[in-house]
């Protein structure tokens, strides 16, 4: 928390224009920063996130990283003096990386322009990383992980060290779960004919093959020789060609005899809460997953859960009964858990108040946020 003295100006780099996950955590953390700070953006570009962070009146600033350049220790040299020279024209007095990838061309920048860096990992992290890299992460002030998977993760590639520089912190995402109760669940099944009494199950999330929404249609087709009545949505925009592709492949399921006339796909919504209060059970069979923040947000919606039993997600969603976790990626397994939410209301009931209940406990965004905030302070203090 900032006292006296003129705002603190941080400078938020993300290497994405739209607007997913890691782009709504972080807005939810700055709408609520205190009036000490002065908070500026980064883009690459046009996008929904663009859009959206000048609508709130926040200033941005266009900066896109070449294709390739990241991987390139010989052309990063370049962008990273064109950054510190932004860096410097902003007067930062801080920095945050809110998409990890980036960090090799971003910490150097800092460093040339004598700023704190936090770096902020969303994602489980890939590869292994160079000696250079893993000493241009180590160079950062802070790194903030949003699930202990994470951070394991993190300490397992050597990009951090116990004990010795950066901090680092595990912070989860959070939410404002109020606007998650309540939604108007009626509307979307209006909208797409689908009558009171019919299942319906969902998954929300950016169309790649990740994401397993293939595994998702694959268990439709086998949920629905046992309950034939359920219907299904997949709600989420693709990023490029490839998933474009990926897209090809979902909607040949989807047209599948047992599917065909079942699979709604939505693409982007903006009225995530209504889609939620729409279902009878999310389904997430994710083959990676940091933490997930749409599954909170289907906890606070009340929706039960059935996700995959990888990396952070069960620290997301618990294994105290509020959801189902499914620990072998394959459709059956999905299929058979999914089912179990359909038939037993007694058990959908139970896992709708235990994810309630863990969502208000553990995701509330006003203590992560200030968290967040506090590490920001400690780290323009200790820089």
């Amino acid at each position: 928390m900032q006292q006296g003295g003129p705002p603190k100006r941080i400078l938020f780099f993300n290497t994405e224009a739209e607007l997913y996950g890691g782009e709504r955590c972080l807005l939810e953390v700055v709408q609520r920063m205190s009036p000490g700070w002065a908070p500026r953006f980064v883009l690459p570009g046009p996008g929904r996130f663009e859009r959206t962070l000048r609508e709130r009146g926040y200033e941005v600033d266009e900066f896109a990283i070449p294709a390739g350049v990241v991987r390139s220790e010989l052309r990063r040299l370049p962008v990273a003096l064109r950054l510190a020279r932004l860096i410097r024209r902003r007067r930062a007095d801080l920095v945050h990386l809110n998409l990890h990838f980036a960090w090799p061309i971003v910490s150097p920048a800092c460093l040339l322009a004598r700023v704190p860096l936090v770096i902020h990992v969303r994602n489980m992290l890939a590869g292994h990383p160079g000696r250079l890299d893993r000493r241009l992460f180590q160079r950062a002030a802070a790194v903030i992980c949003i699930s202990e998977a994470v951070r394991q993760r993190v300490v397992d590639l050597g990009l951090v060290r116990p004990g010795r520089p950066p901090r680092i912190e595990v912070i989860p995402d959070g939410k404002v779960l109020a606007q998650y109760r309540g939604g108007d669940g009626g509307r979307i099944r209006r909208e797409l004919g689908i009558p009171p009494g019919s299942p319906l199950v969902g998954l929300v999330a950016r169309l790649e093959p990740m994401k397993g929404q293939d595994l998702f249609l694959q268990m439709a087709a086998i949920v629905v020789q046992r309950v034939p009545e359920a219907r299904f949505l997949v709600v989420g925009d693709t990023m490029g060609r490839p998933q474009s592709d990926y897209l090809r492949q979902l909607e040949d399921l989807a047209r599948q005899p047992a599917l065909a006339g079942r699979v709604s796909f939505l693409g982007f919504r903006d009225d995530v809460a209504d889609v939620l209060a729409a279902l009878d059970c999310f389904v997430h069979p994710s083959r990676r997953g940091a933490l997930v923040s749409v599954l909170i947000e289907a906890m606070a919606a009340g929706v039960p859960v059935v996700a995959s039993d990888v990396d952070g997600i069960p620290e997301c969603v618990g294994r105290e009964d509020a959801a189902e976790l499914v620990g072998t990626l394959d459709a059956p397994g999905f299929a058979e858990a999914t089912c179990r939410v359909l038939t037993d209301a007694d058990r959908a009931a139970s896992m709708r108040r235990l994810g309630r209940e863990r969502a208000q406990r553990l995701f509330d965004i006003g203590p992560l946020a200030c968290r967040t905030e506090q590490v920001f302070a400690e780290c323009i203090r200790g820089g």
